[in-house]
């Protein structure tokens, strides 16, 4: 969300929930909206996922998510252009290197940005966007953007149509408190593992009766 040109979000720090609905298609009225935990700081983010709910929220039943992966995390560090993703229930990790052209040093995707107007969400003031985004193979996506003026344009609501209908995200519980910075870092004596197959095939011989 926030590689979008939205002037100096980049520099703001950030604690939020994430609220995401799909609407406009069958497959999207059997999905409720399901939510996660973002933070932001100094280009680093974080993303808490309760993947068990919202597996449920997806229409899987109970006990889908196999035992210590009902939650994930994801730590974005391009400073270090590498991704760490987390599964604090096994106190596990994996990381990956973030593609040169992720890093923003040679990205060939093309964002055109148009404002459309003035809106509120919530109680913030917000200019409309509409982000028009064209990938390296040419593929077209528009983005709108609600960018919350006095959060230095960050993105605070963001529609886009996807294969499972319309996609709404819409931040709530906004703080613009700096987060510890132990939280963009894997968790202290995690065992690091090379892959996420690798990190999931130990959990569940883990979660094995004997083991």
């Amino acid at each position: 969300l926030h590689s979008f040109p939205t002037r100096r979000s980049s520099d703001l720090s950030l604690q939020a929930r994430v609220v995401m609905a799909f609407t406009g298609s069958k497959k999207a009225e059997k999905m409720g909206p399901m939510e996660f935990v973002m933070m932001m700081s100094k280009g680093k983010s974080r993303m808490e996922m309760d993947m068990a709910k919202m597996s449920a929220a997806a229409g899987a039943g109970a006990g889908a998510m196999p035992a210590g992966m009902g939650k994930m995390v994801t730590i974005s560090r391009p400073d270090k252009k590498v991704v760490y993703q987390v599964l604090p229930g096994l106190n596990a990790y994996y990381e990956m290197a973030i593609p040169e052209a992720s890093g923003g040093t040679a990205d060939a995707t093309k964002v055109e940005r148009k404002i459309e107007g003035t809106e509120k969400v919530d109680q913030y003031e917000c200019e409309k966007v509409r982000n028009s985004v064209t990938a390296s193979d040419g593929t077209k996506t528009d983005v709108l953007t609600w960018e919350a003026k006095e959060l230095k344009g960050l993105p605070i609501k963001m529609e886009t149509e996807t294969p499972e209908g319309k996609m709404t995200m819409l931040f709530q519980d906004i703080k613009t408190d700096a987060p510890d910075a132990a939280m963009f870092e894997p968790p202290e004596g995690a065992t690091k593992y090379g892959s996420m197959q690798e990190m999931m095939m130990s959990g569940m011989m883990k979660m094995m009766p004997g083991k």
